[in-house]
Parts: C-alpha cells; structure tokens; sequence
C-alpha cells in the first residue's frame, strides 16, 4: 500500500498536518493533525510497503512490540483509505 498525491504533509505551528490538494480539497475539506506516530506513518507510505512491514517498522522505530501498534496501525490505515488518501 502507498498513499497518493491527494496530501502533503505540512508543519504548522509546531504541528504536523496532512493538507489535502486538488480534487481533495473539496472532497475532503479539512486538515488532519498528526501526532508523531501517524506522521511517521505517512513518511513510510511514500514507499509501497505492506501492512505487515509498515506495522514491523513502527514497532521497531518506537520501541514497542508488533501486537501492541498494530491495532493502531491498522485504524490510521483504515482512516486513510477512507479519505481516499491510499492508492488502490
């Protein structure tokens, strides 16, 4: 899975933010404020990576086991795919 071009990730006031561009724009009507996990997130979805490799880096990168981030890995991914910010 890789994200789109639908949104950048922009740095605002001390804040990390996915700003939808284009069509986005209208279709998603908001900004997205991201804590530290879900930007790093979206920094490894620039590369196709699976769900299992993405959860694997995350748990490695934060210090904490596979089973404990999934579940929150998996909910971003979802939140994601929703807004259309995934390709298919």
């Amino acid at each position: 899975m890789k994200r789109t071009r639908d949104a950048v990730l922009r740095d605002v006031g001390g804040q990390a933010l996915l700003v939808p561009v284009g069509a986005k724009v209208k279709d998603l009507n908001a900004l997205v404020t991201l804590n530290t996990t879900g930007r790093r997130v979206w920094e490894l979805l620039a590369d196709d990576l699976s769900i299992d490799a993405l959860v694997a880096k995350i748990a490695g990168e934060f210090g904490a086991g596979p089973e404990k981030v999934r579940p929150d890995v998996l909910s971003f991914v979802e939140r994601l795919r929703g807004w259309g910010l995934l390709e298919p």
